[in-house]
């Protein structure tokens, strides 16, 4: 198999148990499996972030870099859907 195929599914695979992770922890009840998930969710972030440097280093997943303008524009459209959000409650 080729090196970029395998390495997609080994991003794709982290992300949907870092997913699980995550959902476990906000849906545990009590603080032991609530630690549980922490640690596992945290050591998937990990992961992630090494496969991503991984596929970077071999042009596998390239980044455009984004105008300071346009972050700026979306955090302001999120910063008001949170607020419109806030004041429907």
């Amino acid at each position: 198999m080729e090196d970029k195929f395998l390495m997609e599914q080994l991003l794709y695979g982290n992300k949907v148990i870092t997913d699980l992770y995550l959902h476990g922890y906000i849906e545990s009840s009590n603080e032991s499996p609530r630690n549980t998930f922490a640690k596992a969710l945290n050591e998937s972030l990990e992961m992630h972030t090494e496969i991503y440097k991984a596929m970077e280093n071999a042009q596998f997943y390239n980044v455009a870099n984004v105008e300071e303008s346009k972050i700026q524009k979306t955090k302001t459209k999120l910063d008001k859907s949170v607020e419109t959000c806030l004041k429907e409650d």
